[in-house]
């Protein structure tokens, strides 16, 4: 099964548009970008340009001031926020739109993903850490933690069905239902098969390998723990969109390691379905559905 599955994915997905792959190498290592090179790719692909000044400017990434350009842009929010909103958009907009898989709500999907997002900024929050991180990195995280699942969404969606299909029929876990359809093969795994597919930066492939074995990360650490703490209490939640009365286990190890408690956690579980809808309402969409290829 592992390997029909990789055989599909290796013929259905597709390889980065040349332009596209260009601005991603770019952005591989924040320390060495070129910035001015940067730009003028940005403004060369597609409408990526103004996508990226609405996502700046408008919904959840909104700041105070307004930023005319992609260069004002730059110097409003920083050369890391834009690196990381870049790659959102670039990567969101490689997966399909279309809804042929009957269980898999890509809204409800949509929500988990930005809901871990948000509980990592809680989470720094409450940890005293929100100086070390901003919420562009976050957010691109949080889209793309679980990326493996989207590629099964693109390349395998009758599989991806039954994945789903098993756990509302058999009322288990998505994630144990996971394991049954595609044993070794997880969702991190096939995600971190994308990441070296499309040659992705390592802060993402670290955290989409490792988001649920962060004691295995190989860098960052405290980082993947804080996303896999955020990603449990964003499963939890999304389980309960999908009508699920399963709940994930939550290492007390791992919440204290980064300074935090379980009263804390409680209050990041509490709080989270309201911050997600209020995000889910100011959250640009159609700007990050819009992307025309370069």
């Amino acid at each position: 099964m592992s390997n029909v599955i990789l055989q599909v994915l290796a013929r259905d997905l597709p390889e980065l548009p040349a332009p596209m792959a260009g601005i991603v190498a770019q952005l591989r290592n924040p320390n060495l970008i070129d910035l001015e090179a940067l730009i003028d790719k940005i403004k060369a692909c597609g409408n990526l340009s103004d996508i990226v000044l609405r996502m700046v400017n408008t919904g959840y990434l909104r700041h105070g001031r307004i930023a005319d350009n992609l260069d004002d842009a730059v110097l409003l929010v920083g050369v890391e926020a834009v690196r990381h909103t870049v790659l959102g958009v670039l990567l969101y907009s490689m997966f399909p739109k279309r809804k042929l898989v009957q269980n898999f709500s890509r809204e409800n999907f949509l929500r988990h993903c930005l809901g871990t997002a948000i509980a990592a900024q809680m989470l720094l929050d409450a940890a005293g850490l929100g100086e070390q991180y901003d919420s562009y990195r976050l957010i691109t995280y949080g889209l793309l933690h679980d990326i493996g699942i989207v590629a099964l969404d693109r390349c395998l969606p009758v599989t991806l069905n039954r994945i789903f299909q098993m756990a509302a029929e058999e009322h288990m876990p998505i994630l144990e239902a996971e394991v049954k359809v595609l044993g070794k093969l997880t969702h991190s795994v096939i995600g971190e098969w994308v990441c070296g597919k499309w040659n992705l930066p390592p802060d993402i492939r670290n955290v989409v390998q490792y988001h649920h074995t962060p004691r295995k990360a190989k860098g960052s650490r405290e980082e993947v723990v804080l996303m896999h703490i955020a990603d449990v209490i964003s499963f939890n939640y999304y389980e309960s969109l999908l009508e699920s009365v399963h709940k994930y286990g939550m290492d007390v190890e791992l919440v204290r390691s980064v300074g935090l408690t379980m009263s804390q956690i409680s209050e990041v579980e509490e709080a989270l379905p309201e911050r997600v809808e209020r995000a889910m309402q100011r959250l640009d969409v159609e700007a990050l559905e819009s992307f025309s290829f370069c």
